[in-house]
Order: structure tokens, then C-alpha cells, then sequence
């Protein structure tokens, strides 16, 4: 089934893409790091991230995202909304950025390269909010297109609900794309920059935690859902298109599940209370869990078969994790996982001969520093973030072999 949906959508973009603008997106950060000396460790950035820092008081903070522009995300559960920062620790609020709300007790956040910003609450939806079509200058909006039809030998008008919902179906003779039909609807348009559902799963006692985009360019999601253990696979399909004062055509989208590619169970492979979930720009797909034997555990891309195993790897052993709530994955692909019972976070090889054995993290700075309740990490640019959440503020270690490495103004004094 979605074989045809996804061709489908594949006819409907290309057709856009010959005869309309494409969206301007960053560019993936390609850029890798090594440095020659042993004494490596994970030293502290000052001022740590707080309200006196900020001028914002996080409230229960429960999960940290960067988007491609540099941009930090941060779930901040107690105050009902999503955060952003730049990497100063300056807050964000133009182009609508300060207005991610609306969403009861968010518990993860990940930001895909179409720039929506989705989230999940414990819920059984899913939440969007688009970066992009809060500055695109929306001029007027289409729900649906004409297309012609073979079997008819005519033009048709569908929505484009109906015309996903063909592909659903399986239906042999799927009509081709010719046009959207454009209309002037300023009230629509204003909704479209607010938060809106994107998904909804039918088992109403679906929680999702915690949710990853695909790699770069991918139309797929995948989502932590803790009630039912398992782990989803959910794609992007058009909802609305809409056209800007230059003519640029770009979408709005919603969900629909694909499958469960992880399923309840204890071993390798099999997900008990899944949490925080990330992918790799390879396709490999990551997650931590609360209950099962291995509690942090990588996927192979596309068959979900498990990359490490018992006695062969470090991050595969019985016990070493309690409550391991979310991963990272640094610019060479390093595995980081912070553990909010042991409240120290651990860092762990992810290629060449000691892949899934730990690291070493030096002998100071990250090494040395226990967290209050931490849930959330990121890393980025050989700085490593953590959500403190037991003390609402962000910490930040950077990588370096010396402390000559860092700007004096934000070593400890």
C-alpha cells in the first residue's frame, strides 16, 4: 500500500517542481573534526543557560532539538510550549518563532528538513508548526488541484485528500497532475502559521513521547509510543499547498502511519517503554527505553535488525543503563546518552574497531558532572548539550584537547 502512495507523491512533486520554485533549505552540516592528542575531555561553558541568563524560567524542560539553521528547540512541558534559542542563548521570536504554544505538556520535539517543527506530548497526536510558511509571505491557498484522469479521458477536480486517499486505496489508474486551484482566503492563511494537528492515531491510548525526522530530504518520521511499546513509522503527505507574492508553490502536510518498526519485547530489536529516538544521516535508526534488556539500542537502515549485541558490545551490556531518556549523535557519529537515575550522561564509539564500546570522555568537565533529572541532549559543533531538567537550565561542554581551546569568557572562572 504504501509503495503507491509514495509514487503518487513522488508524480505530485516532480510535476511541481518543473513548473514552480523549491523551497530554499540550509544545507546539511557535512563538516567532520579530529584532533591528535589523548588528553581529550568535555569542558564546561559558562554562563550555564538559566533564567537569570535568558530571561525566560523553564518550567519542567523535557527535550532539546536543533534544526538545520542552528536553531535550538527546546519542549518546555510545565509552560506548555516550544522554546527557541539561538547557539548564544539568545530566545528567538520573530517570524512567529516565538509562538510555538498551545500544546499541553509537550515531551519531544524534532525539527525535519521541510523546517516542521513537530512535537509530541504523551498523547496520541502528533503537533506541526512550519518555520517556513510563517516567513513565506502567503498570498493564497489551494486544497485541492485538477488532474486528469485516463480513465475518463477529462480533467478532474480533487482534494488533495481525495487524491492521497486513491493512492491509499490502491486504485490502478491514479489521475495526473495539472494544476492547483488557487484561492484568496486571508482568515485560512492565518491559520496555517499556527500550531495544527498533523496526526492522530486511532488507538486513543497511544503515547507518544518522543519523535525523530528522517534523514536529510526524507518523508518519513518515526515516533516513540510507550503505552503500546513500540516505535511508528509515520509519512508526510500534502494537506494544503499554497502559493507566495513571488509564486513559489510550498505545502503544508500531515501524517499517515506506514508501520510499527519496532514491536513490544525485551530482547535486541524490541522496544519496553521506548523514549527519546533519533536517525543518522545513513538511515540507522536510534532509541532509548525505560523497561528491556538493552536500553539503548541502533538499527540497521531499512531492515530495523540490530547493529550492536550481548558480549560484543559495551552499550549492549546488561544493566548499564537505569533511565536512559534521550541520545545524541555528535559530527562523526559518537553516540552520547544521557541517564537521568545515574545523572551523568555517557558517550560511546559508533564506527571502526571499538563501534559500541564506551568512550573516554577525559578526566574533567563532562566526565566529573552530575545532572538534576537530565532528559534532554544534543550535539553540535564539538558542544554537547544537556536538559537539566531537575533544575530547569542548559549546560553546555565543548570538546577540546586543552583549555587554550575555548573562549576565555565562557571557561569557569
Amino acid at each position: 500500500m504504501f509503495f503507491k502512495v509514495k509514487i503518487a507523491l513522488l508524480s505530485l512533486f516532480l510535476l511541481m517542481a518543473c513548473s514552480q520554485d523549491k523551497m530554499p533549505l540550509p544545507s546539511p552540516a557535512v563538516e567532520s573534526f579530529s584532533f591528535g592528542a589523548n588528553d581529550t575531555s568535555y569542558v564546561e561553558l559558562y554562563p550555564v543557560w538559566d533564567q537569570s541568563t535568558l530571561g525566560y524560567a523553564f518550567s519542567e524542560p523535557a527535550d532539546i532539538s536543533m534544526g538545520l539553521d542552528g536553531l535550538i528547540f527546546v519542549a518546555d512541558k510545565g509552560n506548555d510550549r516550544v522554546l527557541v534559542l539561538t547557539k548564544a542563548g539568545e530566545r528567538v521570536t520573530r517570524d512567529g518563532l516565538g509562538g510555538i504554544t498551545g500544546i499541553p505538556a509537550p515531551t519531544g520535539v524534532t525539527i525535519d528538513s521541510k523546517l516542521n517543527v513537530l512535537v509530541v506530548n504523551g498523547s496520541n497526536e502528533i503537533f506541526c508548526w512550519n518555520q517556513y510558511l510563517n516567513y513565506a509571505e502567503l498570498d493564497s491557498i489551494a486544497d485541492s488541484a485538477v488532474f486528469f484522469d485516463p480513465a475518463k479521458n477529462d480533467t478532474v477536480h480533487l482534494t488533495l485528500e481525495q487524491y492521497i486517499q486513491m493512492a491509499v486505496n490502491e486504485e490502478e489508474a491514479l489521475p495526473r497532475f495539472r494544476a492547483f486551484l488557487f484561492e484568496k482566503d486571508d482568515a485560512a492563511i492565518a491559520a496555517v502559521e499556527q500550531v495544527y494537528t498533523f496526526y492522530r492515531d486511532p488507538e486513543n491510548n497511544a503515547e507518544f513521547n518522543d519523535i525523530a525526522a528522517g534523514e536529510f530530504g526524507s518523508d518519513q518520521l518515526y515516533v516513540t509510543e510507550s503505552n503500546n511499546h513500540r516505535i511508528a513509522q509515520i509519512a508526510l503527505i500534502p494537506r494544503l499547498a499554497f502559493r507566495n507574492r513571488f509564486g513559489s508553490v510550498v505545502m503544508q502536510y500531515a501524517g499517515v502511519f506506514v508501520k510499527d518498526v519496532v514491536t513490544v519485547g525485551s530482547g535486541a530489536g524490541t522496544a519496553d517503554e521506548p523514549q527519546g529516538v533519533m536517525m543518522d544521516g545513513f538511515g540507522n535508526l536510534y532509541f532509548t527505553q525505560l523497561g528491556g534488556n538493552f536500553r539503548v539500542q541502533k538499527l540497521l537502515a531499512e531492515s530495523f535488525a540490530p547493529q550492536y549485541v550481548l558480549y560484543q558490545h559495551e552499550i549492549m551490556d546488561l544493566g548499564r543503563f537505569k533511565s536512559p531518556y534521550d541520545l545524541a549523535l555528535d559530527d562523526v557519529n559518537n553516540i552520547f546518552v544521557v541517564d537521568a537515575e545515574q545523572q551523568r550522561v555517557f558517550k560511546f564509539f559508533n564506527s571502526g574497531p571499538y563501534a559500541g564500546d564506551l568512550a573516554d570522555i577525559g578526566e574533567k568537565g563532562l566526565a566529573t558532572a552530575t545532572f538534576a533529572d537530565p532528559r534532554g541532549i544534543i550535539a553540535a559543533e564539538n558542544i554537547i548539550y544537556v536538559l537539566e531538567s531537575g533544575e530547569n537550565r542548559i549546560r553546555r561542554f565543548q570538546y577540546s584537547v586543552s583549555d587554550e581551546d575555548l573562549p576565555e569568557v565562557d571557561v569557569e572562572p
